[in-house]
């Protein structure tokens, strides 16, 4: 699989629409798992938490042009119409010749509810805020756990908002929506973020899924990356 096109691509739409810059680099990261462990034909792709959000990068899109150009499928999932709709949009205008499915519907459920065999599954939909992480924890872990028996072998899900150790963070403090100031948090234990229970799980409990890639480093907000390599 190459994905050197999909990538550039990626990049010029972070560039003209002023979009978040470590979305680039959290692809690359994505990239360089697929390159190296993806095996499958084609792509069954699920992204949880609908992309709409141009300025904060619009994930998806690098994950529908991944699929689009592999003979794949994506769908998007949210439970809130108005973005299912506004994110309905902003696929229409910014892939062509690609058809995203958008589900309005409980994340949990959903992925307790779906029929297919996904091979590629991004878990982005509860917002992760740093002075209050474990409800963000815990709903991405019982996404997790809703949907990894039925991804095969060789699957690889891709969580975002993660933030390692020795990491520190100004993080912005919202009122009713709007920005009243920032406070530095410093992260001291081995991560923090959505994927945090599936870290630990995957390192201390299981071994039916593996912890991927080289791009574990602080100081900056990563994907945890993990495949499953057995049944």
């Amino acid at each position: 699989m190459k994905i050197t096109n999909e990538l550039k691509n990626y990049g010029d739409f972070l560039s003209s629409n002023e979009g978040n810059p470590t979305k680039l680099v959290q692809a690359q990261t994505v990239a360089n798992c697929l390159v190296n462990n993806f095996n499958f034909k084609s792509i069954e792709a699920l992204e949880i938490g609908s992309s709409k959000n141009i300025e904060e990068g619009c994930f998806g899109l690098f994950l529908a042009e991944i699929a689009k150009n592999n003979k794949g499928s994506l769908t998007s999932v949210d439970v809130v119409e108005s973005v299912s709709e506004e994110s309905k949009t902003m696929y229409s205008e910014n892939i062509k010749g690609f058809k995203v499915n958008h589900v309005v519907d409980d994340s949990i459920n959903f992925l307790k509810n779906y029929k297919g065999k996904p091979n590629l599954v991004y878990l982005d939909s509860w917002y992760l805020d740093l002075k209050n992480p474990l409800s963000s924890m815990l709903h991405t872990w019982f996404e997790f756990e809703s949907i990894k028996d039925k991804m095969p072998v060789g699957s690889i899900c891709v969580i975002n908002d993660n933030y390692l150790k020795n990491t520190w963070v100004d993080w912005n403090l919202k009122q009713d929506g709007e920005l009243i100031g920032t406070e530095r948090i410093d992260i001291t234990y081995d991560t923090v973020g959505k994927g945090s229970l599936i870290y630990h799980w995957c390192l201390n409990y299981n071994n039916d899924w593996e912890i991927i890639g080289d791009h574990y480093t602080t100081g900056i907000n990563v994907n945890l990356i993990i495949q499953k390599i057995s049944k």
